[in-house]
C-alpha cells in the first residue's frame, strides 16, 4: 500500500517562513506609516481646538489671551484683575492658564490661584496636571518639567506638566542681519542697543507684562507693555500670521529626533511664563543657534515636531497649517510677524 505523507518537509518550512518574514516587513511600514499618520491629524485637531479656544477668549474678552504675564507690584495688569501687592509679591503665569476654561477644563482652571504665581506651592497640583489637548500623540516624552536637567537628581524647582503647543511670537533680530541675512531686517532693532530688544516681539500674541532685562535689569525692564492682542491688529492677515504652534519634547531637549538626556530645553510647562519663544534658528546639526535651519533641528524654544516632514501651527484665524521642515526662515519669520507686511507664499 503506497503510503500517503503528511505535513511539511523542513524546505517547505523554512520557504514559508521566509516568505511570512517578507510580508512582515513590506506590511510594518505602511501599518507604522498608517498610525503616524492617525498621530498626526490626531495633532492637527489638537491644535485646531487651541485655536477654537482663542478664538472664544477673544470672542468674550476683545482681545487674545496673552502670550504670559509678569506683574510686579506697582505694575499690575488690570486687564486680567492681576494686582500684586506686597503680600503677593510678583505674579506670573504662561499662556495655558487662559485657555483652560475655553478648553474643557473649568474644574482645573477653578482650581488655579491666579492670585499667586504659577509655581507657587497653592498650584502645584494644578501645574502637574496634564491636559491630552495640549500633547501631541507622536512625542515620545510625558515627562514632567522640574526646573532641572531631565537626568538631574536635584530637588526639583516645581513639577509642572507639558505641552508640545505654545506661542512663537518674535524672531531674533540678529537673523536678519549680517553675517546671516536670512530674513528682512526688523525695524528699530539694533543689537548694540538693548533697548530696542522688545522689537524683537513682532508676533500677533504678546506678552502682558514687565520683563528683567539681562542687561539693564529693571532700570529700565526689558519689556514694559499691556498689549490688548487683538484681530483688528494683525495687519498681515489672521490666516498669514501664526498663533500657536508645535513645539515638542520639552523638557527633554532634542536634536535632529536625538535625545540629549543631560540636557533641558526650557518652557515645557503649559503654566510657565517661559512657554512662549522667539525663533532663532540653528545650524543644520541642531547644535549652534543661531542659523538657517528654523524648524526641526532643536527643540529648545523653537518650531519642533516629531512628525519628521514639518510642524503644524494654529493661525489667528482659527485655522491649523502644516508646514515643510524645508520651510526657510524668511518665510518663518513672516508668519510671525503681524504687522511687517510680508506675504508668505500659499504653498510653503
Amino acid at each position: 500500500m503506497r503510503m500517503v505523507r503528511k505535513g511539511f518537509t523542513l524546505v517547505e518550512l523554512l520557504v514559508v517562513i521566509a516568505i511570512i518574514g517578507i510580508l512582515v516587513g513590506l506590511l510594518l511600514p505602511a501599518v507604522q506609516a498608517a498610525r503616524e499618520a492617525a498621530r498626526r491629524m490626531s495633532c492637527s485637531n489638537n491644535l485646531r481646538q487651541v485655536g477654537l479656544a482663542l478664538q472664544n477668549f477673544e470672542s468674550a474678552n476683545k482681545f487674545f489671551p496673552p502670550a504670559r504675564v509678569d506683574a510686579l507690584v506697582g505694575y499690575p495688569v488690570t486687564e486680567l484683575n492681576i494686582v500684586p501687592d506686597s503680600t503677593t509679591g510678583p505674579i506670573t503665569h504662561g499662556p495655558g492658564i487662559f485657555l483652560l476654561p475655553f478648553m474643557e477644563q473649568q474644574p482645573l482652571y477653578s482650581q488655579y490661584n491666579l492670585r499667586a504665581s504659577w509655581n507657587n506651592p497653592v498650584n502645584a497640583t494644578a501645574i502637574a496636571t496634564f491636559i491630552p489637548g495640549l500633547l501631541c500623540p507622536s512625542s515620545p516624552q510625558r515627562m514632567l518639567d522640574t526646573g532641572n536637567a531631565p537626568s538631574s537628581t536635584a530637588a526639583p524647582k516645581w513639577q509642572a506638566a507639558p505641552s508640545d503647543y505654545s506661542i512663537a511670537n518674535g524672531v531674533n533680530g540678529k537673523l536678519g542681519l549680517a553675517p546671516y541675512n536670512l530674513m528682512k531686517p526688523v525695524p528699530g532693532y539694533d543689537p548694540t542697543n538693548p533697548s530696542t530688544d522688545a522689537t524683537q516681539y513682532t508676533g500677533a500674541i504678546l506678552p502682558m507684562s514687565t520683563i528683567s532685562s539681562f542687561t539693564t535689569g529693571m532700570s529700565p525692564p526689558f519689556y514694559n507693555k499691556r498689549p490688548k492682542s487683538r484681530l483688528a491688529n494683525i495687519l498681515d492677515g489672521t490666516s498669514n500670521t501664526f498663533a500657536w504652534v508645535e513645539d515638542a519634547g520639552r523638557p527633554m531637549l532634542y536634536r535632529r529626533m536625538t535625545a540629549i538626556p543631560s540636557s533641558r530645553a526650557s518652557g515645557a510647562g503649559w503654566a510657565d511664563p517661559d512657554s512662549e519663544f522667539w525663533v532663532d534658528g540653528f545650524t543644520d546639526d541642531g547644535v549652534t543657534s543661531l542659523g538657517p535651519c528654523a524648524m526641526n533641528c532643536n527643540s529648545s524654544n523653537e518650531l519642533y515636531s516629531f512628525h519628521g516632514a514639518g510642524c503644524h501651527a494654529s493661525m489667528c484665524d482659527g485655522s491649523v497649517r502644516f508646514m515643510s521642515a524645508n520651510t526657510p526662515v524668511s518665510i518663518i519669520a513672516a508668519w510671525v510677524s503681524s504687522q511687517l507686511g510680508e506675504i508668505a507664499p500659499l504653498d510653503e
